[in-house]
């Protein structure tokens, strides 16, 4: 079982790549889908952002901000980027494509996060699990909104932004080709 585990969580991006590659290829985008698919994929991104200035990853357990709402608002961020995506290809077949992938990869590596986070900090994962939701946000107060844009920077999260928006141009280049603007 290790072995597939490790397998996954290796090759869990090529295989996202490839998933959005088929993604890209059948989208069939619009100027709504666009529109209302960015609009979802910049929360995620905001989300992921304001998340990875608060993650010094496996030094510190994250508690603070963001952390204090959900135990994994990376993988949340992710889940809004991906909806995005689904909403801005304008296909149900990229959509169920997209829905698959989230709900299979973030359930497997939530699963082995866990496992591992308790074993690393033990009854400080224990006691903070008590205070924030697994993995959508719980509407409250949010402790301690100190963002450090150093780690921002140190997680390399400006690489989501960029993939996302590399993502939404490839959709309007070829919504612009469908309606034959761009021949």
């Amino acid at each position: 079982m290790r072995n597939a585990t490790e397998t996954l969580i290796k090759y869990r991006s090529m295989i996202g790549i490839i998933a959005l590659i088929v993604v890209m290829v059948l989208a069939t985008p619009d100027v709504r889908s666009i529109v209302i698919g960015f609009f979802v994929m910049m929360l995620g991104m905001i989300f992921r952002a304001w998340s990875s200035g608060y993650i010094d990853k496996d030094r510190e357990l994250a508690t603070q901000g963001p952390y204090s709402l959900t135990r994994n608002p990376l993988y949340f961020g992710n889940l809004l980027i991906g909806a995005g995506i689904a909403v801005a290809s304008n296909n149900w077949l990229t959509a169920l494509i997209c829905a698959v992938y989230y709900l299979f990869f973030f359930t497997f590596l939530i699963a082995v996060e866990r496992k591992r986070m308790k074993a690393r900090f033990g009854t400080r994962y224990d006691e903070w699990a008590r205070e924030a939701n697994l993995f959508f946000p719980r509407i409250k107060r949010i402790r301690n909104a100190n963002f450090d844009i150093a780690l921002y920077m140190k997680n390399r999260e400006y690489r989501v932004l960029f993939y996302s928006l590399f993502v939404i141009a490839v959709l309007v280049v070829k919504f612009l080709m469908g309606i034959g603007f761009i021949g």
